[in-house]
């Protein structure tokens, strides 16, 4: 296992787009939960050989979690696996959780890529995303993140909302080119099921771009990232730099072995992925009673390994082996969306653009 992904399901609000596993718990007991974390790592340690290389704290709202439960999480675990051969450890951050002392007890204790939820730099488009936080939040947090030593900064930005121009676009990146971040992921609403957006959208409260408006914000999108100096490495992530990309998202994409805990988080060894239970308290009485949470498997044989390798490779500008694009295309289209490197085939950005129809035709 090459990294490990570790699931924080608590959060203040469940955002109408979310459609993560997560639970709003007025107050969630932060130590029981993390001590099934480490349960759960101490029975997969007989299990595999677990070296890994990245950590990444996702949700939910990590960042809900006070600073100290991270610190003792951190001292119990270096007991368990060694710590010293970890590059990157990643903690997603909601910008109105944190103050300076908390960002800076988080920097000292080895937290050295922080990824935060800013979705909008422009007041309006917060509030059509439920957003809790403000600008000034986002502002805030990136500001007292850099003065307390971090330098591997990411945010996520939202787009393709309702009413967005490509004006309004731009605004987010006039203010973002002041601003000391090194990475950002782009990405594209989306409408998922069972998810509040859903109801909204059916009941045409909310109204997304039409593909048009979507193409056009798109282009502006890669625009703007490419004056900033961000290099795209991904359909939806941008570097200002190779040595400022998600080493533990590669993993995924490059179909690595990884280990998820935590209530509702999936693993993979190359062979099958699993998910935990998506209940907090079953998922912590199980591992009390010395088994795995496990609620979900899906065995994968070769052929359906060498189509995920596809779907996941192609979602890089690094690609993936021509020959496994050989036949599957015609040459007219190849010649449109892709673009060919060596012995390596990737989108281009057109390609990128309708990815998942190009996806749907080759598997």
């Amino acid at each position: 296992m090459k990294g490990l992904y570790i699931h924080i399901p608590f959060c203040n609000q469940k955002c109408p787009y979310c459609d993560f596993f997560s639970v709003v718990v007025n107050k969630p007991d932060h130590e029981s939960y993390f001590e099934a974390l480490l349960k759960e790592i101490e029975i997969y340690k007989e299990l595999y050989r677990l070296e890994f290389g990245t950590i990444y704290f996702g949700g939910g709202t990590p960042s809900v979690v006070p600073p100290k439960v991270y610190e003792n999480f951190f001292n119990s675990l270096g007991g368990i696996i060694n710590l010293s051969q970890i590059e990157e450890i990643t903690i997603e951050i909601n910008p109105e959780t944190y103050g300076y002392e908390d960002l800076k007890e988080l920097v000292k204790m080895g937290f050295n890529r922080f990824s935060i939820g800013v979705q909008s730099f422009l007041e309006d488009n917060l509030r059509i995303l439920g957003r809790k936080h403000s600008v000034k939040h986002s502002l805030e947090t990136i500001e007292n993140l850099s003065k307390a030593g971090a330098e591997n900064i990411s945010i996520d930005l939202i787009w393709g909302l309702p009413g967005q121009s490509e004006e309004k676009l731009k605004r987010e990146f006039e203010i973002l080119e002041k601003l000391p971040v090194v990475h950002l992921s782009a990405y594209l609403l989306t409408v998922y099921e069972e998810t509040p957006l859903r109801t909204l959208v059916e009941k045409g409260v909310f109204k997304l771009p039409d593909e048009e408006i979507i193409e056009r914000l798109y282009y502006t999108l890669l625009e703007e990232t490419e004056k900033l100096g961000f290099e795209r490495y991904e359909i939806s992530n941008f570097a200002k730099g190779r040595k400022y990309r998600s080493k533990h998202n590669m993993l995924y994409w490059k179909l690595e072995p990884f280990l998820g805990i935590g209530a509702g988080a999936w693993s993979f060894d190359g062979k099958r992925r699993w998910r935990n239970v998506r209940n907090i308290n079953r998922y912590m009485e199980s591992l009390k009673g010395g088994k795995l949470p496990v609620g979900e498997v899906v065995h994968l044989d070769e052929r359906e390994l060498t189509k995920e390798k596809l779907i996941m490779g192609l979602r890089t500008t690094e690609g993936v082996e021509k020959e496994m694009l050989e036949g599957k295309l015609p040459e007219d289209i190849k010649a449109e969306f892709f673009t060919e490197r060596g012995n390596r085939i990737a989108f281009n950005d057109k390609g990128f653009l309708i990815s998942n129809a190009l996806l749907s035709m080759l598997i």
